[in-house]
């Protein structure tokens, strides 16, 4: 049977996504409507648990809070319509009209009959006929083969034509809103990587000046008390004492003063910036994202960067997720930890040179997000040969809340919460000593 090409399919479906999705997937018009912001999430409910990618008109991408991203509108359609990536493919090639290929049966009856014509042709212009076949014996009646069953429900797609979705006057001022909205991007991301320079450079100030009390309230409120030079060696955190907030269509709310994260790839080169915007007294500014990475530069990548607290002693290194998280396992344990910010991007961490062991310092969630990202990490750096052991808090999940962290651990617990230095030391080399890593 005829198919369609992936590659043909996809290449079709750039800057499209807008009209499949709303077609083939109407249950995410919300999303559609709101694109980059936080909206109730399709599949799971609740205010703000979904949201597209800011790039979605080219990539179809989106991110769920409990379910993680869907990097593109394929996935994404296989997550909201519970489909599989072959029914995917076929939904988006009708939805576009994109020509099948035909399967290799099917080549080879093609180039019989254009044999057959070209040759039937020759003879009609050569002045004869072709003989007629040899009449050949009746064919046995062979019995009739069932008709193939129809296709389960959740297969049927209903799709539309894409000229159809284009005739809807909100999906075209959608869509034209967001091209010029992508051109702006464009434009924003040609001055992004002097942007991200300044900030650090010129307009921050690192963790020892007398004038970072915000930051150093944030950090007593959650007991990260410890010797601060020891971390400001990595030169990974510092403090800007009024930095632009900008919501989700790029207008400034206000200025905050906020703590200021380098993300850096494994060579320590600064890839952007993560902020967390305070009070004056210490406190989450009140904006809808306290907590925000500043985008990437096109010609960089965020993946298997860190936030580099503190520098890896005897080939021994922690990963968290959070920032907050990390302090606190290096401030129990004296063993620096590394943030990789979310659970994405823990996944891909890339272990700096000269580590043999990493200890991950697992969130606690409900939705096991942190627990499994850990367990993705843990098996990829097991190939390369590096010792990998995960710690998850024991502390119970309140009924309220989404998750607990090693933060909440230590706020609670003190250091009696985490296991101590040299126990950790020691177990480390009794497991390598016995090969039971």
């Amino acid at each position: 049977m005829s198919f369609f090409k992936a590659e043909k399919v996809r290449e079709a479906a750039s800057s499209n996504w807008l009209f499949i999705v709303s077609a083939l997937a109407p249950h995410a018009e919300a999303a559609l409507k709101k694109p980059g912001r936080h909206v109730s999430c399709p599949i799971h409910g609740g205010k703000d648990g979904f949201r597209l990618f800011k790039n979605f008109l080219e990539t179809g991408g989106g991110v769920c809070n409990t379910c993680g991203p869907r990097h593109d509108g394929f996935e994404l359609l296989m997550w909201l319509n519970n489909w599989d990536f072959k029914q995917t493919l076929d939904a988006v090639g009708e939805f576009l009209s994109v020509e099948k290929e035909l399967s290799w049966k099917e080549q080879q009856q093609q180039n019989q009959n254009q044999y057959r014509n070209q040759k039937a042709k020759a003879c009609v212009n050569g002045g004869y006929s072709q003989p007629a076949p040899a009449q050949s014996a009746p064919r046995p009646q062979t019995p009739a083969q069932p008709s193939p069953a129809p296709a389960p429900a959740q297969a049927e797609t209903n799709v539309v034509s894409l000229s159809r979705e284009q005739s809807k006057p909100w999906l075209m001022e959608l869509q034209e809103e967001m091209e010029r909205r992508a051109e702006r991007q464009k434009a924003y991301s040609a001055k992004l990587q002097g942007k991200i320079v300044r900030i650090w450079e010129e307009e921050c100030m690192p963790m020892s000046s007398d004038l970072v009390e915000p930051m150093r309230a944030y950090f007593q409120n959650r007991e990260l008390l410890f010797r601060w030079d020891v971390v400001e060696e990595s030169d990974c955190v510092r403090f800007h004492p009024s930095l632009s907030y900008y919501d989700e269509d790029g207008n400034e709310v206000g200025k905050f003063p906020a703590i200021v994260c380098a993300i850096r790839d494994k060579e320590g080169n600064l890839v952007t910036l993560h902020r967390i915007y305070l009070t004056p007294t210490g406190k989450k500014a009140r904006v809808p994202e306290p907590k925000k990475m500043m985008p990437v530069p096109d010609d960089l990548t965020v993946t298997g960067a860190a936030i580099q607290l503190g520098v890896p002693n005897e080939g021994i290194l922690g990963v968290a997720e959070g920032v907050e998280t990390a302090l606190s396992a290096y401030r129990a344990t004296q063993i620096p930890v590394w943030a990789t910010v979310n659970a994405t991007l823990m996944e891909a961490f890339e272990v700096p040179k000269g580590v043999h062991t990493v200890l991950i310092w697992a969130d606690k969630d409900k939705s096991l997000t942190g627990e499994k990202s850990a367990n993705v990490l843990k098996a990829r750096l097991e190939r390369m040969g590096i010792q990998v052991f995960i710690l998850v808090p024991k502390m119970p999940i309140p009924s309220r809340a989404k998750g607990v962290d090693w933060n909440d651990v230590l706020m609670s617990q003190g250091k009696f919460g985490f296991p101590g230095a040299r126990y950790l030391r020691d177990f480390i080399e009794r497991r390598a000593a016995d090969g039971s890593v």
